[in-house]
């Protein structure tokens, strides 16, 4: 009777942390049985919606560099802990995401937004709780001056604007510019520098129609931009499935001109699954090696899981640093958030899957942009 009543205490058990694990988004895998307590970090992604395209997968990035450290000894003996929250990519989500993660599960450190609109949304709170925030692909130039606490691996749009019409004005030759973007933090931050360095350089802006993110026809917009008979068109969309159906509809209006935009529209899978519609396009994204160490050995981990290739290698990349970022911070100044804030105020050059890593005083990574075109379904470096 003993061993019946120990077999079903077994079970119950093995139950229970099942359903922790569940609860956490699978956060709970090869834990040492050494571990003494755990360092909670909270994660707050786009997993639902059009912007779970690169949400999920920064979430997959995130749980392999956990799964990583948890199975290496955790840090100073302690497990990492997670717990995920979707942001769905807009600010009402993200602040309420950043208020259940503060105030419920108490966490000292959040990864996240994918979106910047997301970010922007939990900054406010995560400022004044004095909890890290830290983004791996929110871009909005508003981010930088968000808050100390607020931080980010991905390079603000500020630069990837003015990198955009500087192409288009001195490469392209371009000196009438249509703009068709949509009315969320981050096409709205793209657009607002592209358009002020592009008439800075001489350019004429023909053209400048913004659509809301439940819009699925483009065609008053399309046809203005026709109308201002433009030299190019400067396109930026939230989410890839938006930004796929504008270029679709461009083309059927029989537009020729050269398409330009930013790095959701030249994720790896939306080439992959689009390579016909988006033939021509050409965006801009950070400069990035996809075959240095850590980031080969990270997407060969995402397809081995998965069965894909790695669809938004630089979110990916900076998901997965950040985990270790916070890793270190935590090892050598322990899990407080001011100490956290600080070591990540220090950090220069430091080698992740990105590549080499520099906060500047602002919270914003230093990096470059390189400029690429779809070219035969694949992403061909232009500078």
């Amino acid at each position: 009777m003993g061993k019946i009543i120990l077999i079903l205490l077994l079970v119950c058990a093995i139950f229970i942390l099942s359903c922790v694990q569940n609860s956490l988004g699978g956060a709970i895998t090869h834990l040492p049985d050494s571990f003494n307590g755990s360092y909670k970090i909270g994660v707050m992604l786009a997993l639902t919606g059009d912007a779970a395209t690169y949400g999920l997968p920064e979430q997959q990035a995130i749980k392999i560099a956990i799964d990583e450290i948890n199975f290496n000894g955790g840090v100073n003996g302690k497990s990492l802990l997670v717990v995920y929250e979707d942001g769905k990519c807009n600010p009402k989500d993200g602040n309420a995401a950043a208020q259940k993660l503060i105030n419920i599960d108490k966490v000292k450190v959040i990864i996240g937004g994918s979106c910047s609109g997301e970010t922007l949304g939990a900054a406010p709170i995560a400022e004044a709780n004095k909890v890290i925030l830290i983004s791996p692909s929110s871009t909005s130039p508003d981010i930088t001056n968000a808050g100390d606490f607020i931080f980010r691996v991905a390079p603000s749009d500020a630069k990837a604007g003015i990198v955009a019409a500087d192409y288009a004005f001195n490469k392209l030759r371009a000196r009438k510019a249509a703009l068709i973007t949509e009315s969320a933090d981050y096409p709205q931050g793209l657009r607002r520098v592209f358009k002020e360095n592009f008439i800075k350089l001489g350019g004429k802006i023909a053209s400048d129609e913004t659509y809301n993110p439940e819009d699925t026809d483009f065609r008053t917009q399309i046809t203005k931009a026709k109308a201002s008979n433009p030299d190019i068109i400067y396109i930026v969309p939230q989410a890839p499935p938006k930004g796929v159906l504008l270029i679709k509809q461009i083309k059927e209006a029989g537009l020729k001109q050269q398409l330009l935009t930013a790095e959701v529209l030249i994720g790896r899978n939306v080439i992959e699954e689009n390579a016909g519609d988006i033939e021509g396009l050409i965006g801009v994204e950070q400069e990035f090696d996809e075959t240095n160490p850590k980031a080969s050995a990270l997407f060969a981990k995402y397809k081995k899981i998965t069965g894909e290739k790695a669809p938004f290698p630089t979110y990916m990349a900076g998901a997965y640093d950040i985990v270790y970022l916070i890793a270190d911070a935590v090892r050598i100044n322990g899990y407080e958030s001011e100490r956290v804030m600080n070591y990540l105020y220090s950090v220069k050059s430091y080698k992740g899957a990105l590549g080499n890593i520099t906060i500047d005083s602002y919270g914003d990574p230093i990096m470059d942009f390189s400029v690429k075109k779809v070219k035969n379904g694949q992403l061909v470096i232009l500078t």
